[in-house]
């Protein structure tokens, strides 16, 4: 089986000031304008607030999915409730608003992941799926812990829909642990180190927290990524995904095809055209709110 090298690492920035105001701290964990090089990947901001509230205002997206993973605290619109530990996985499609109504909770903080779409699904109808934690498969090993959102790790596979393959796994590690990840050698990977330091690949690449280690697709079959721990353990997340080779043009919230058809999305979203992901999933009912 081929084993996969770490390619290139790169850090993310310090937070600086978010679209929330003081309370809101920011940095892109991928930047966008490398396509090539992150594909299927666009882009993943790192949100961070301090103390609760409003969160931003409803806005659209069109042409993409976008993955959100809440490391710490809570956020609630109204569409549902999201706890530590959970995803929403939002595919926009041909079109959707959401954040409608937004409150979060002192200390939230959350990864938010952009992934473009396949071409002949980029205007597919849109779709909300909310993937709990406590509700996802874990494979588990000595010293290892991996909850699997999307894809699969060992006999865990989770049932998320994807439009085009992606693997998402939360990976935690104890002190000096090593796990063996198994991933389609044709798709793109990168590590994402939450707490702790990992070595990782081939040759045992540092990746300490806050940096991102970068693994290329290498041909056909099945390929591993060695991970292990360093001495405090680790945590990390762990993305996948099959490079799609499409030109794209992004603006704002949409990632299109061709500039026509961003003028196009535009122009529907303007005349009132997409759905409300509020309305695509349950709103928690009064009592389950009161018990929280």
């Amino acid at each position: 089986m081929l084993e996969r090298s770490i390619d290139r690492v790169t850090r993310t920035p310090a937070l600086g000031p978010g679209f929330g105001g003081d309370r809101h701290k920011a940095a892109l964990v991928i930047a966008p304008g490398d396509l090539r090089a992150t594909d299927p990947f666009f882009l993943m901001a790192d949100d961070n607030i301090t103390l609760g509230g409003s969160f931003g205002e409803s806005h659209p997206h069109a042409g993409l999915e976008t993955v959100t993973f809440m490391l710490n605290g809570t956020m609630e619109d109204t569409g549902g409730r999201l706890e530590e530990g959970d995803v929403e996985w939002m595919t926009a499609g041909s079109g959707i608003v959401h954040s409608e109504n937004a409150t979060v909770s002192s200390g939230m903080r959350l990864l938010q992941l952009w992934v473009i779409l396949p071409e002949a699904h980029r205007n597919m109808s849109p779709r909300v799926q909310i993937l709990r934690r406590a509700e996802m498969p874990v494979h588990a090993e000595p010293g290892v812990l991996a909850t699997v959102y999307s894809g699969k790790s060992g006999e865990a596979t989770a049932p998320t829909v994807n439009a085009a393959p992606i693997t998402l796994v939360d990976i935690r590690l104890e002190p000096r642990a090593s796990f063996a990840s198994h991933l389609p050698a044709s798709q793109n990977a990168f590590v994402v180190v939450i707490d702790g330091e990992v070595e990782a690949g081939a040759t045992g690449e540092r990746l300490a927290q806050d940096t991102v280690g970068w693994s290329a697709s290498i041909g056909g079959g099945e390929s591993l990524l060695m991970l292990r721990a360093g001495d405090s353990g680790a945590r990390l997340l762990l993305y996948a995904g099959q490079p799609q080779n499409i030109p794209v043009v992004a603006k704002g919230p949409f990632i299109a095809g061709s500039h026509e058809e961003l003028a196009r999305y535009y122009s529907e979203y303007r005349a009132g055209k997409f759905p409300r992901a509020g309305t695509m999933r349950p709103v928690p009912s009064a009592d389950s709110r009161a018990s929280d």
